[in-house]
């Protein structure tokens, strides 16, 4: 199962490069939901887009379409992505950035 969700996740990682051109990078944390041992993708995005808030707030969504996993995704600005490398306990529970798997956005051709 985790090489399916990986591919799930890739897919929807390359999505939203092509979609959100102020993307610059996505963290993937894959885990389980302590509540109910159901697997979900979880990303990070550092959108340069997106609006400033301070926190790390996550949205949630169920499976649909080609991606057949939940899907927890929290956005933050280039900025708020440094407050937290500095401080990590900002990031919402078990989401470790030593063990997330970076993405960049991908070098136009």
């Amino acid at each position: 199962m985790a090489r399916e969700m990986d591919e799930a996740a890739q897919r929807l990682i390359d999505w939203h490069f092509r979609t959100e051109p102020e993307l610059r990078e996505v963290w993937m944390f894959t885990g389980q939901d302590d509540t109910s041992a159901e697997p979900i993708i979880e990303l990070l995005e550092v959108n340069a887009a997106t609006p400033a808030t301070g926190s790390v707030d996550t949205f949630s969504f169920p499976p649909a379409g080609d991606i057949p996993y939940r899907t927890v995704i929290a956005e933050v600005t280039p900025e708020e992505f440094e407050q937290i490398r500095r401080q990590p306990s900002r990031l919402p529970r078990g989401w470790d950035l030593s063990k997330a798997q970076r993405f960049e956005r991908p070098k136009a051709a």
